[in-house]
C-alpha cells in the first residue's frame, strides 16, 4: 500500500488516478481540501507537524510514501518564505524521518526550479543554485530528505495537466484563455521540458516497482519556450496560434525572479527504465484525450465538500 500526499492537488490527484488504474492500494492524504476516491481511505493532516504525521500514518504501515504535496505558487512563496519553508522543506524532512523509522520507502517530487536557468540541459550531477524562494525551499527539502533517508527517491520535474481542484496548471490556463477568445502571452525567453502529470505518475510507479533510489530527472524529452508550448496547445485544440503572442519574463510583472532555462536531461531515468521520455506532442495529445475521454470529469468528481 502507498500513501499519496497532496492528493487534492495537480500531481497528487493524478498520482491517485494512476494508482487506481493499476489497482495499487493507496491512501489519499490531504490538508485542507478533502478528496474522496472510491474504496480508498482519505486522511487529513498538516504534514509540517510530526505529531500529525505519526497520528495519520502509524496505523497504515505503507510500503511507500509518495510526497506530492508542496507550495508551488512561486510568487506566494516569495511573499511567504517562512510558510514556504515549513511546507517545502520541513514537511518532506519529517515524512522521510517517519519513513526511516517505520521502514517505508519514500518518493520526494522536486522541481527544475532548483537550478538558476543560466544554461539548461541540467543533469543530476549539476549543482543547484535557485534564484527564488520556491526553488530554495524545494532544494532545502531535497537536502532534508537525503539527511533523513539516504535511500529516498528524489525526482526533479516540471509538470502540466488537469487539476482536481478549481485552479489551473499552465496548460489549463492557456487553453482557458484561448477558449474564451482571449490573447495568450507566452514567454519566449523561458525554456523548460514539460511533462504531463499522467505520464510522470506512471513513470513514478515504474520507478517504485524497481525500488529505485537517489536523484533522477524525469521530464519531457523536448525543450521549448513557453511561447511555443502555448502555440502548440492552440494548434492542437483548433485555435489560431497567432492568438499567442511573445512576451519577455522581465516585462511580466511577476514578483519572484524566474530562471530562464531550466531544461532537464532525463537520460539517467531513460536508461534505468529502458524507455524514452514522452515528447511535447505525445504529452499534449494525451492531455486532450484526457478531456475527450471523460478522465477529467472523473478526476474532479472525487473532489470533497
Amino acid at each position: 500500500m502507498i500513501v499519496v500526499t497532496g492528493a487534492s492537488g495537480l500531481l497528487g490527484g493524478n498520482m491517485a488516478m494512476a494508482a487506481r488504474r493499476r489497482r495499487v492500494d493507496f491512501v489519499a492524504a490531504y490538508h485542507r481540501h478533502a478528496v474522496h476516491f472510491p474504496d480508498t481511505k482519505g486522511i487529513a493532516a498538516d504534514l509540517s507537524d510530526p505529531r500529525q504525521i505519526d497520528a495519520a500514518l502509524s496505523s497504515l504501515s505503507p510500503s511507500w510514501i509518495v510526497h506530492c504535496a508542496a507550495a508551488t505558487d512561486v510568487d506566494w512563496c516569495e511573499d511567504h518564505p517562512d510558510e514556504a519553508q515549513r511546507i517545502n522543506r520541513d514537511a518532506p524532512g519529517f515524512l522521510a524521518a517517519w519513513a526511516r523509522v517505520h521502514e517505508a520507502r519514500f518518493v520526494f517530487v522536486s522541481t527544475d526550479a532548483v537550478f538558476d536557468g543560466r544554461r539548461g540541459a541540467y543533469t543530476e550531477t549539476d549543482a543547484p543554485s535557485p534564484v527564488n524562494v520556491y526553488g530554495s525551499t524545494k532544494w532545502a527539502g531535497e537536502q532534508a530528505v537525503q539527511k533523513e533517508l539516504r535511500s529516498a527517491l528524489v525526482v526533479r520535474t516540471n509538470i502540466y495537466g488537469w487539476n482536481l481542484q478549481p485552479k489551473e496548471s499552465l496548460a489549463e490556463w492557456i487553453l482557458g484563455r484561448l477558449e474564451a477568445g482571449k490573447n495568450v502571452p507566452g514567454f519566449d525567453d523561458a525554456v523548460f521540458t514539460p511533462i504531463l502529470a499522467d505520464d510522470l505518475c506512471e513513470i513514478l510507479l515504474d520507478m517504485m516497482d524497481r525500488s529505485m533510489s537517489g536523484f533522477y530527472h524525469v521530464a519531457g524529452s523536448e525543450a521549448l519556450t513557453k511561447f511555443e508550448f502555448a502555440r502548440r496547445i492552440a494548434r492542437l485544440f483548433g485555435h489560431d496560434p497567432e492568438s499567442v503572442h511573445p512576451v519577455k519574463v522581465a516585462s511580466s510583472g511577476l514578483r519572484a525572479p524566474r530562471p530562464r532555462n531550466t531544461a532537464l536531461r532525463s537520460s539517467k531515468a531513460s536508461r534505468s527504465l529502458g524507455r524514452d521520455m514522452p515528447d511535447v506532442g505525445e504529452g499534449l495529445q494525451r492531455f486532450k484525450a484526457d478531456r475527450d475521454s471523460g478522465y477529467v470529469r472523473e478526476l474532479r468528481s472525487y473532489r470533497g465538500a
